[in-house]
């Protein structure tokens, strides 16, 4: 996990230094996006079937010719106590943190993009239904920004992620857990 992480700051901070170059429109930019996001498959297993919800955030490194570095991080903290005393509570925290090269169009007051992701998911709940806390995701997705201002605009975008967990008997674990969107809405701070 300490590697993944040290490898998605190291290509955060090569695309940072790449987007100083004298590129009219990307030069010293740098877009950040924070806000709601919702998966509506529990893929950790911890709430019966029901629906995720957190936060995701992102910053994307604009290059020329409408290409960019996007690394963004989300995370989940589903729990799960229906019918049963305090002390048998099912929890569960998700992270994943990825990075990938995105594509985008600047028209008027829209910036439509998409995006391919890989990275990290880390999950900790309080079973022992996986075999491993760590799974390699990749996925991909797109949406489009709102611009308010020089500086701000609203995000709305889609993600659609796979994640390879197993579980401990490898039978309860199905495509469905597997294949996730994830639905995400927020503001974009640019920089």
């Amino acid at each position: 996990m300490a590697r993944l992480i040290s490898v998605v700051i190291l290509l955060s901070l090569s695309a940072l230094c790449v987007g100083q170059s004298p590129e009219p429109q990307s030069a010293g930019r740098v877009d950040v996006f924070g806000g709601f996001s919702f998966v509506p498959q529990d893929f950790s297993l911890t709430t019966n079937g029901g629906h995720l919800f957190g936060w995701n955030a992102s910053a994307t490194f604009p290059q020329p010719h409408h290409l960019g570095v996007v690394a963004g991080v989300s995370g989940y903290y589903p729990s799960y106590n229906f019918g049963c005393g305090p002390g048998c509570a099912q929890s569960a925290k998700i992270h994943s943190f990825l990075i990938g090269p995105e594509v985008s169009v600047t028209r008027g007051q829209l910036k439509p993009f998409a995006r391919f992701l890989l990275g990290d998911t880390y999950m900790s709940t309080g079973l022992n239904t996986f075999t491993s806390s760590n799974s390699f995701t990749f996925g991909a997705g797109g949406g489009v920004d709102i611009s308010l201002s020089h500086r701000f605009a609203l995000r709305g975008q889609v993600d659609w992620l796979h994640n390879m967990f197993q579980t401990s008997d490898n039978q309860r674990y199905s495509q469905e857990h597997r294949n996730v969107a994830r639905l995400s809405t927020g503001l974009v701070i640019r920089f």
